[in-house]
This record gives structure tokens, sequence and C-alpha cells, in this order.
């Protein structure tokens, strides 16, 4: 059976990667995700402290015996927002234009959004 903390967990993995990913290779990041109109890389590197910053609080968090409702909520609703920006940046062709990106922006997208989903779930039983 999936635990609480387990979903909570990977989200926690998920937000690291990506975070030392955006801060370590923005120009790489730039370039996968577009070739037209790239993202700042000042962006980047906000999106990246952000996401290390929240992963380590995941972590914390699934570190509790019963993380609470609420707690789960602000978690989930992160990954709701990230998930609805995502496939509004892809619709909108802002800073995601290649095929290789806007897929994998929304593969990304779509694991975020069910993180955010189970959690929700899992935590209502």
């Amino acid at each position: 059976m999936i635990t609480l903390n387990f979903v909570i967990r990977a989200n926690a993995i998920s937000c690291l990667l990506f975070g030392v990913i955006f801060l370590t290779i923005p120009h790489q990041v730039t370039v996968f995700l577009a070739a037209q109109s790239p993202a700042p890389k000042s962006l980047l590197f906000v999106l990246g402290a952000t996401l290390i910053i929240n992963g380590l609080h995941l972590f914390w968090a699934s570190l509790q015996l019963q993380p609470s409702k609420a707690l789960v909520m602000y978690f989930s609703i992160g990954d709701f927002i990230w998930l609805l920006a995502s496939v509004s940046l892809v619709v909108k062709g802002i800073w995601i234009d290649t095929i290789a990106g806007i897929l994998t922006t929304l593969v990304v997208a779509l694991m975020v959004g069910v993180f955010g989903g189970v959690q929700v779930f899992i935590s209502r039983k």
C-alpha cells in the first residue's frame, strides 16, 4: 500500500531534483525547452531555489507520523498550481516551444498533478 508519507517524499525528491537542475544548468534547460523565446535564466534561478525550499519542506513533512490535512492541502495546491501553470505556458507557447520541451513539461506536470491528487486522496481516509 502506498502511504501518504511515501507520496510526500517522492514529491520532495522531484522538487529537489528539478530545483538542482534549474540552478546548475539553467542555460541547457532553457535551450531544451524553447528554440524561439527562452525563459529568463533569472526565472529558473528563482524557480530552482523555490523548488529546493519546497522539497526540503516536503521532506520534513514526510518525516511526520501523520502530516496535518492543512499541510497536505498546502502542498497539493502548490502541485495543482504547477500543473496549471505548466499547461498554460505550453498552450500559450510561452518559454516552451520545442517538441521535447513540450512533452517533458506535460509529463512532469502530470506527475506533479498526480502527486497532489494522491496526497489529497490519501489524506482524506
